[in-house]
């Protein structure tokens, strides 16, 4: 089952998918990349999309993704398995239907 749960609110004209802990608290010690706004923007430059490594050089810090329009309000969508824990999360930037109307 697919179901809207919500939106998000882009005002960088990109999203973050990954464990806040690793990049927000004072003590996320691997987030070297995501210090701050200005080394976070130079790691994402001329780029559609960005995956950020662990300090050790493993995948897996995040991912950040163009929105594909920039600035707006997009839907968040999540399925769900059978047991009823969520499967998937869709965050919907370009709706190919309402760009054919």
């Amino acid at each position: 089952m697919r179901e809207q749960v919500g939106h998000i609110a882009v005002d960088a004209g990109l999203c973050w998918v990954g464990d806040p802990c690793y990049v927000l608290p004072d003590d996320a010690s691997n987030a070297d990349q995501v210090r701050d706004w200005e080394a976070f923007c130079n790691s994402v430059a001329n780029s559609q999309t960005t995956q950020f490594r662990f300090n050790h050089g493993h995948i897996g810090l995040g991912v950040a993704v163009s929105t594909g329009w920039g600035d707006g309000m997009y839907p968040v969508y999540v399925e769900y398995s059978a047991e009823g824990r969520v499967a998937k999360v869709e965050v919907v930037f370009i709706n190919e239907d309402e760009e054919e109307e």
